[in-house]
């Protein structure tokens, strides 16, 4: 029997890519979106994929939603954790209410939408959760202050709940996307004012990461060929830009390394 997967924010981008990735795969596929509207029409065509209303700040529309997709499809093997936006700015330049819609949607509705699944992954001792984190949870970029707050956030969570689960025979990923042609930035919300003394944070950008687009399609498949494998990674690093995240990560080893004589002290 086929296997179901819930795909949150499947209206464009990585959603939509997954939905179809999965749906030529074989699985039955709930291509979950804020408004189903905007579905591309390929979507439709496919016989294995509902396409169904669900909000991940609503949590009316997250239990709706899965009580649909469950009645269509059986249980939920894998979520999908897709959706999510880019507020841009630096701390001073962001609202509190942006910041607190940031987080709203990249974390609360991620943490929603999961702990509407759980209790039955968690009964059935079976299945899969794969977060979408980002190259903004592993380098901290400037003038994405609240985005990258927000997959940081994303980290510690999916590794914190990996542990949490793993003796209940449940799985939880990390995929962490370097830079993907999707459109998500063309939709990323400004910040509500602009101060020019922040400008030049941005000339570190070039020297920061690999910003070459990744294959989205590729992306995609391998996705779906560890979705139900017993052996899956807590983390897997998608598209451009890995070597530039060992990097990052072995200065953080080489500024503790610098700094061990204080930290000794507070022993």
């Amino acid at each position: 029997m086929a296997k179901t997967v819930l795909v949150t924010g499947a209206s464009s981008g990585f959603g939509e890519t997954l939905v179809v990735a999965f749906a030529h795969a074989g699985w039955n596929v709930a291509a979950t979106m804020r408004n189903p509207a905007k579905a591309p029409a390929s979507l439709h065509e496919l016989s294995n994929v509902l396409v169904q209303h669900l909000d991940v700040t609503d949590e009316t529309s997250i239990r709706d939603a899965v009580a649909t997709v469950e009645s269509r499809f059986g249980p939920v093997d894998v979520l999908l954790n897709v959706a999510g936006n880019v507020v841009q700015g630096t701390l001073e330049e962001l609202s509190l209410d942006q910041v607190r819609a940031q987080l709203e949607t990249n974390v609360v509705g991620l943490v929603a939408v999961t702990k509407a699944l759980l209790p039955g992954m968690r009964q059935r001792r079976n299945g899969h959760i794969i977060n979408f984190s980002s190259g903004g949870g592993l380098v901290g970029v400037p003038r994405l202050d609240a985005y990258v707050a927000s997959k940081f956030a994303v980290e510690g969570l999916s590794e914190a709940l990996s542990r949490d689960v793993s003796h209940l025979g449940l799985q939880v990923t990390i995929v962490e996307p370097g830079v993907f042609e999707t459109g998500l930035g063309d939709s990323a919300v400004p910040p509500s004012r602009t101060i020019d003394a922040y400008a030049p944070a941005t000339d570190q950008l070039p020297g920061l990461y690999d910003w070459t687009p990744g294959n989205l399609e590729g992306a995609a498949r391998t996705i779906v060929s560890i979705a139900d494998q017993p052996d899956a990674p807590l983390r897997l690093y998608v598209g451009h830009g890995l070597d530039d995240v060992r990097r990052h990560y072995q200065q953080r080893l080489d500024d503790w390394a610098a700094a061990e004589h204080l930290t000794r002290a507070t022993l």
